[in-house]
């Protein structure tokens, strides 16, 4: 390609940049004044999703950009504007850091704007200094709860801003203290995270380097490790992309645009841009506000400029399921046959050494994938390395409660084991792999409904067995999904479709199969929460199991469970 043809679709690329950008920042204001128009109310939470996709979308082409509207505050909108366009950004570089799904991006967005839709005018005059009359201050109090009644009334049906709306404030209080108060939802720290730096970053006039004093002081306030690896996230963002940064240049005020191999920087006179400047040369920069209007500044000069795009987070979901579909379907003779399976995926033999540990009598990992495997042996083999190429799918699919699932999962084995007397083998294996598929496609396809608290609540259907979904805070899988995801791996499977029967089957229809997935669930569940009372049935079903595994009775099985002294995260 010639360089004058990839000059010119650059240009063209990057003035569609430079329309999205002013879109961007025009539509967040039309957004946070729909509330004072009760007949806009049901289009509130569709508006603010697209805006949040717009947020999305435009962080994935143009980082720079959004990293220099931290520095930015836009003179011709409003303080609450500015503030949720900074709150936005925030969420956006630490959902980067973390490498989170669109998905959960999209609901913490929603949040992020939903926080302010009731109370812009009275953050304004908040930001100017004016004080608030006395139904003022009651709506600004409420402002949060008000927010969640709106989004109901707009219609919608993913409860996951509206729950992190309900968190916001406290939590926002007690990041600002030194109170010890343990905060168990990541996803509403994230946008409380952001919001406090916000409301320090955009307010006008705010003193040199606010940015990263806000940042250590929230980091020195708390020991939540959650909290930390975030702005450890937040800070690692800057690092690859300071835009927005001032510099002293030759007397003159400049601002970085680009940083690279050659640095792009613009001088400024009067907070207007007057030139573009290219230099390798070091300098020292600084968080420095910009009070700014210039059209050039803001948004048409990131179309003189090549920007950085950031590329989706690829997972190996899709390669990995296809040689465990392998597994599952093949007929193995040899175990060379199910090395040369596995081939593609180097980095299993560690996890597949440590794997084989539980054949071990002397609980030693296996030399080399040969050794593992002929430990387990054949039959149990291509289980034994579905399994742990799922638990690596696992691993790797981030998520704001991956420490508690992964926790939960490991705890559902250990479970496992002592339920069947520690006889790894081909039935442990061909219980334990279906619970590790089902949390791998929980991963992918119910990432927003995660939480870290266990569901309680009472099923709607008691005829139905108890969904693994509970142990991780939602309700249920969705059905035909997971039966498109299992059919689609595992169709094969007699194990696999036990499992999802013990999902969706009534009490009466219930295998053996069947029946011994509902007793890990339900034991799981038990030792997982305080709360959770099991139905008579669910007792009757633990009972038998126990007593089918070579337990007297169900007391001496929770005997047994209670010496591996199984602990839940949550303290």
């Amino acid at each position: 390609m010639s360089r004058m043809r990839k000059h010119l679709i650059m240009s063209q690329t990057n003035q569609e940049i430079s329309k999205k950008l002013f879109e961007l920042i025009q539509k967040t204001e039309i957004v946070l004044r729909l509330y004072y128009n009760k007949n806009k109310w049901p289009s509130i939470f569709p508006t603010l999703a697209q805006l949040a996709e717009l947020y999305r979308d435009t962080y994935q082409v143009a980082p720079n950009a959004l990293h220099s509207y931290l520095s930015f505050y836009f003179d011709e909108f409003s303080p609450t504007t500015n503030l949720v366009v900074k709150k936005c950004i925030l969420v956006c570089i630490m959902v980067e850091g973390h490498g989170y799904s669109a998905k959960i991006q999209q609901e913490l967005l929603v949040a992020c704007i939903a926080s302010f839709i009731c109370a812009k005018n009275e953050n304004d005059k908040l930001q100017k200094g004016i004080a608030l009359t006395e139904q003022g201050k009651k709506l600004w109090k409420v402002r949060y709860q008000l927010a969640v009644k709106v989004l109901e009334h707009g219609g919608s049906v993913n409860k996951q801003a509206t729950r992190m709306l309900a968190r916001l404030q406290p939590y926002c209080d007690t990041l600002r203290s030194k109170n010890a108060t343990p905060l168990y939802d990541n996803t509403t720290l994230i946008v409380a995270i952001a919001q406090i730096i916000a409301f320090a970053i955009a307010k006008r006039g705010c003193k040199p380097n606010t940015l990263g004093l806000c940042i250590k002081r929230i980091y020195l306030t708390n020991t939540d490790e959650f909290v930390r690896v975030s702005l450890n996230k937040l800070i690692e963002q800057f690092g690859l992309l300071p835009v927005g940064a001032s510099t002293n240049y030759d007397g003159n005020t400049a601002v970085i645009l680009l940083k690279g191999e050659q640095h792009v920087l613009c001088t400024l006179e009067d907070n207007k841009l007057t030139r573009l400047i290219k230099t390798q040369k070091p300098y020292r920069y600084e968080f420095k506000q910009i009070i700014t209007s210039d059209k050039q500044l803001l948004y048409k000069v990131w179309g003189h400029i090549e920007l950085p795009s950031i590329q989706p987070n690829k997972s190996n979901f899709d390669d990995t399921f296809a040689v465990i579909d392998k597994l599952n379907k093949g007929s193995f003779g040899s175990f060379r046959a199910i090395e040369k399976t596995i081939a593609p995926f180097p980095y299993i033999e560690e996890a597949l050494t440590q794997a084989a540990k539980l054949y071990n009598r002397e609980a030693q990992k296996g030399a080399n994938i040969r050794h593992s495997l002929t430990m387990v042996g054949l039959d149990t083999a291509s289980l034994l390395c579905q399994r742990v190429l799922i638990e690596q799918v696992i691993s790797q699919l981030r998520h704001p409660f991956a420490q508690d699932v992964w926790h939960k999962y490991q705890l559902i084995s250990l479970i496992l084991a002592t339920l069947i007397k520690k006889a790894y083998g081909e039935e442990f294996e061909s219980i334990l792999s279906p619970i590790s598929a089902v949390v791998a496609f929980m991963l992918k396809h119910h990432d927003i409904d995660i939480k870290r608290f266990t569901y309680t609540d009472e099923q709607l259907d008691d005829a139905k067995p108890y969904s693994l979904s509970r142990l991780f805070g939602f309700q249920s899988f969705n059905e035909h999904k997971l039966h498109t995801y299992f059919d689609a791996h595992f169709g094969d499977s007699p194990a696999h479709q036990a499992f999802q029967n013990s999902e969706q089957e009534k009490h009466n229809h219930l295998s053996e199969d069947a029946n011994t997935f509902v007793a890990v669930k339900v034991l799981s569940m038990l030792w997982s929460s305080a709360t959770f009372e099991p139905t008579a049935w669910q007792k009757s079903v633990l009972e038998n199991q126990a007593i089918k595994f070579g337990w007297k009775n169900i007391d001496e099985l929770h005997s047994a469970l209670l010496a591996l002294s199984l602990h839940n995260m949550i303290e």
